[in-house]
């Protein structure tokens, strides 16, 4: 499947979408350069001559191994590498096609499903109909009730949300928003886009697709309840001065162009040009070639846990705290993103996730990795 750098058809790109094991069926469903590919594999259709069912069943018994599992890549394309040249070869250096949300998450599709011929695994092309393989694309249905949840079968995988629980920002559709890719490496071209511009205006923001149980509803909500909170909307960050709460913005809502009215397709946030705290964390030199200064590293965690301070007193949990949900602004301010929920057992006991005592918790655990003394026992009265 992969091209040398320096072949003259371009680098291919590649990005793994879902992996769905469902007894003795996987499928498996992955973008490669810009199309999309569900590739369904059935242990029923793998018996016959050869080794083919019992090398299937050796891989689907340990999937989570990462050696096992890219030896079952390299099984499954090994039956599928002229197909994908064909239907979808690398562009040629030099041609990338600027492609919006919608290019993206709304691309050419194929269904595959692999079989035994012969005793040689082949893949034979279906007809792609989303209510029988599935949808990967994110859509949250925007309904007038909040008790109005049902969805059909097929569309099982979609959130939903209440239009009264929608924030009050402004509404952009998926075809009016480009992918930025100056940054981006011809190989990083399948992944999900994440600094977007606007068309006509050319702003710029970052996209979080609004996926099933990833934490978008309870971000728009957070988001919501600190613009519309009289104490934090008083020392919300601006470029004019100081504040105590330093956090990520929603700057707008992505909104299906099929159904703009009724489907979304994720989040714009503000943009924030810097790194995150993790990558200065693991970067060894910072700025000039130095260590980072133990007065910069203190002044990062002061404002971190500012922030953390007052979300905890309108009774908002930040949820996963870790560096990596850090920024360092080019002003070298920290920020706090991501309010998606979740939480990482590294930082947060499993028992303490989603409450005010684990953003305590992790916040003694950020300090550690900063290498800075332990801070006071608390940083409210809770």
């Amino acid at each position: 499947m992969t091209l040398p750098e320096d072949s003259p058809a371009g680098t291919p790109s590649f990005c793994m979408l879902e992996l769905g094991v469902y007894g003795d069926k996987i499928q498996y469903v992955f973008m490669n350069n810009c199309k999309r590919f569900f590739v369904d594999i059935d242990a029923e259709h793998l018996k016959g001559p050869g080794s083919l069912l019992e090398e299937f069943q050796e891989f689907a018994a340990d999937l989570d191994d990462p050696g096992q599992f890219n030896q079952f890549e390299d099984w499954i394309f090994a039956s599928l590498d002229e197909f994908l040249l064909r239907v979808a070869p690398p562009p040629k250096p030099g041609s990338r096609t600027p492609i919006t949300l919608l290019d993206y998450f709304n691309p050419e599709t194929y269904a595959l499903e692999l079989v035994n011929k012969d005793g040689k695994l082949e893949a034979l092309l279906q007809i792609y109909d989303p209510a029988w393989h599935g949808n990967t694309s994110p859509r949250t249905r925007i309904v007038e009730a909040a008790s109005d949840t049902r969805l059909p079968t097929a569309q099982a995988s979609e959130s939903v949300v209440s239009s009264s629980s929608l924030p009050s920002v402004p509404r952009f559709l998926a075809s009016q928003l480009q992918r930025v890719d100056d940054e981006l490496e011809d190989r990083d071209l399948s992944e999900i886009p994440r600094k977007v511009r606007h068309v006509i205006t050319n702003e710029t923001f970052f996209f979080k697709p609004g996926f099933k149980d990833h934490g978008h509803i309870r971000e728009m909500e957070i988001f919501s309840q600190i613009q519309h909170d009289s104490a934090l909307a008083s020392t919300v960050s601006t470029s004019s001065g100081e504040s105590r709460v330093r956090t990520s913005k929603l700057a707008g809502l992505v909104m299906w162009d099929d159904d703009s009215e009724g489907s979304l397709l994720g989040l714009l946030i503000g943009y924030i040009e810097g790194k995150t705290l993790q990558w200065h964390l693991d970067d060894e030199e910072f700025a000039d070639g130095q260590e980072i200064p133990q007065e910069t590293k203190l002044r990062w965690m002061a404002q971190v846990e500012s922030t953390v301070r007052q979300l905890h007193s309108s009774g908002i949990v930040w949820g996963d705290v870790k560096p990596d949900n850090v920024m360092i602004d080019t002003e070298g301010d920290a920020v706090v993103i991501d309010f998606g929920g979740g939480y990482t057992p590294e930082y947060i006991p499993p028992e303490l996730q989603q409450t005010a005592q684990g953003d305590l918790v992790g916040l003694g655990h950020m300090r550690e990795m900063l290498g800075l003394p332990s801070g006071p026992d608390k940083l409210m009265d809770e």
